[in-house]
């Protein structure tokens, strides 16, 4: 399904990132990891890698776009990997 689609994407993204972070910072990959968040182990940097990650793999796996601005504009939605993965079936149902 879908659902689970979009979940391999951010799945993907996460453990390209994972590779070049230090072992304290590598995210486990589950609904409540703390993504933007005062909670999050990521530094700005870190979550600019993501989200170029995600939006190269979105693109090529659903031909879906992500723009950066959309990410900067919403980045109080994107605070955990559940709220990230909420906004892109979101995002991929207004395109319909």
């Amino acid at each position: 399904s879908f659902e689970t689609k979009i979940l391999d994407v951010i799945k993907k993204s996460i453990e390209q990132l994972n590779e070049v972070l230090t072992k304290e910072k590598k995210l486990v990959i589950k609904k409540t990891t703390p993504l933007i968040d005062e909670k999050s182990k990521l530094e700005s940097i870190d979550i600019v890698n993501l989200f170029v990650n995600l939006e190269k793999n979105l693109k090529e796996k659903d031909n879906l776009v992500l723009t950066f601005d959309e990410i900067l504009e919403n980045s109080d939605k994107l605070k955990t990997i559940g709220s990230l993965e909420t906004f892109i079936k979101k995002k991929k149902d207004e395109k319909k």
